[in-house]
């Protein structure tokens, strides 16, 4: 029997399943522990992309493996969505973003009342809640945008259970949630969902928007507040760099789609507000991009104007021009859709600031022009014509991550 028993603790753990289901309940399955043995690979966000390749690569982090994504796992049941999302983080931080309700939400994290940091979102993506942790801390946050710079930092306790593992090099280790879908979906802030008695199921549950589908993106950001980070998941198209203080723009994101089947009975066949279960996530889960992504950062080169001197007491404008390098790529399917934020400024021949012709617009590399906004009349900040003489017009890749300069004659 001794024999026995020695044989049977020598053997490996048995792995995963290779699928399982969301459940009408997951309490018995989930485990909120900071170990994400329990998920499967139909709850992984990331898998294979059409060639093998991995959706989310263990190496693609700009400071390295031991500040790395490698993974994010969700699941649900009736009352509420799991989630684990797992790397290394020594000496940093993991956060998980959220965008749930249409039309409100984070335009950026710069200048938060709380987890500030330098990360801004495509137009598309406005995280409405974010969970977040640090190297070695077991209680994790979860924080929901109230509007503006303010954000509702929440703690482990009635809204929420969570815990995390994180401890230096060690991997296997992840911050894993289980939230209610009322905390989900906004209740704290007096949205949330609605709480309806369903015959069906004899019980009382909270019913979302019917046709739900969430959009989720995991980030590693540094320690302090106000810096950006080395990696996301999925991944971005600009990239990351290993400064830290460098803004970073998060465009891509997985799309999940929560509820398409009538599970309660409500929804006359088609959606009914409850999250699907019977299904694997992996299944209903799609990208803006799919990764994994070539990050390209783009430049701006080849400044010039239609008048290099032009007279604006005579109603004369002078536009701009510029091209971006590198350029479109028609074999490259993300290159039209690839962006860059740059700013136009004037400034006078001893280097007198003058005017913001724009700040920090985005564009395209396969249309890099604005013939409404790239046109300099003359003007000064204040309105008025400038003197006759010669100015230097500045295009700026913000965060000041390039600049071309050309100069420009205006005459009486």
């Amino acid at each position: 029997m001794a024999l026995v028993l020695a044989t049977l603790l020598a053997l490996p753990p048995a792995p995963r399943p290779a699928t399982a289901a969301t459940g009408e309940t997951l309490n018995g399955r989930i485990q909120v522990d900071g170990f994400p043995t329990e998920y499967t690979t139909g709850e992984a966000l990331f898998g294979l992309a059409p060639g093998g390749v991995a959706e989310e690569s263990n190496f693609d982090s700009a400071w390295g493996p031991d500040n790395d994504l490698n993974q994010v796992h969700i699941t649900w049941d009736r009352d509420s969505l799991y989630v684990s999302s797992e790397g290394v983080i020594w000496g940093n931080n993991m956060v998980v973003l959220f965008d749930v309700i249409p039309g409100r939400g984070m335009a950026t994290m710069r200048q938060l009342n709380a987890w500030s940091r330098n990360f801004t979102f495509s137009d598309d993506f406005r995280p409405d809640l974010f969970l977040a942790t640090w190297d070695g801390n077991t209680n994790p946050r979860l924080l929901i945008h109230s509007g503006g710079t303010q954000v509702r930092d929440n703690q482990v306790g009635e809204l929420f259970r969570a815990t995390a593992t994180f401890s230096t090099s060690q991997r296997g280790r992840a911050m894993e949630y289980s939230i209610p879908w009322n905390t989900f979906f906004l209740g704290p802030e007096g949205l949330g969902v609605t709480r309806t008695y369903v015959p069906s199921l004899g019980d009382t549950v909270n019913l979302f928007p019917p046709g739900t589908t969430i959009k989720v993106a995991a980030v590693i950001t540094a320690g302090g507040d106000n810096t950006g980070g080395p990696d996301s998941a999925p991944d971005n198209t600009r990239g990351h760099v290993s400064d830290g203080s460098q803004d970073v723009l998060i465009d891509n994101y997985a799309m999940i789609a929560l509820d398409q089947l009538d599970d309660s009975g409500l929804g006359g066949g088609g959606p009914d507000g409850v999250a699907d279960w019977g299904i694997e996530p992996k299944t209903r889960t799609t990208f803006k991009f799919q990764p994994p992504v070539v990050a390209v950062r783009l430049e701006v080169v080849d400044l010039s104007f239609d008048r290099p001197a032009f007279a604006p007491d005579r109603g004369e404008k002078t536009r701009l021009r510029f091209s971006i390098d590198p350029p479109a790529d028609p074999d490259d399917p993300l290159s039209g859709s690839r962006t860059l934020n740059v700013s136009a400024n004037v400034f006078d021949a001893e280097g007198h600031f003058v005017r913001n012709l724009f700040v920090n617009q985005t564009r395209t590399a396969a249309a890099p022009n604005d013939t409404t906004m790239d046109t300099w009349d003359g003007r000064d900040a204040a309105g008025a014509l400038v003197t006759a003489g010669v100015y230097v017009v500045r295009v700026i890749v913000e965060p000041n991550v390039g600049r071309v300069t050309r100069p420009v004659v205006v005459v009486r």
